[in-house]
């Protein structure tokens, strides 16, 4: 009985990890998405400041947005 609680327990952990690396993998892609399309009939913004992740500085967005690699918000402002 142990036996069978303790493997149910497991795959509990299991699929909640499983699920949380779903759900970062679909935020990184949407930010990818959203940082690479622009429409052609939208004029870009004069001058947006950008913001790098701390711990990932190659990781560029609006501010307080979120890192799709550690999910930190960016903070570091980037020099143009």
């Amino acid at each position: 009985m142990k036996k069978l609680l303790l493997a149910a327990i497991a795959t509990a952990f299991l699929f909640a990890a499983c699920n949380a690396d779903n759900k970062n993998t679909k935020e990184a892609s949407e930010t990818k998405t959203m940082d690479t399309t622009i429409k052609k009939d939208e004029a870009k913004p004069v001058a947006e400041q950008l913001y790098a992740c701390p711990m990932h500085p190659e990781v560029t967005g609006k501010k307080d947005e979120k890192c799709p690699k550690c999910g930190m918000k960016l903070t570091v402002p980037v020099k143009s």
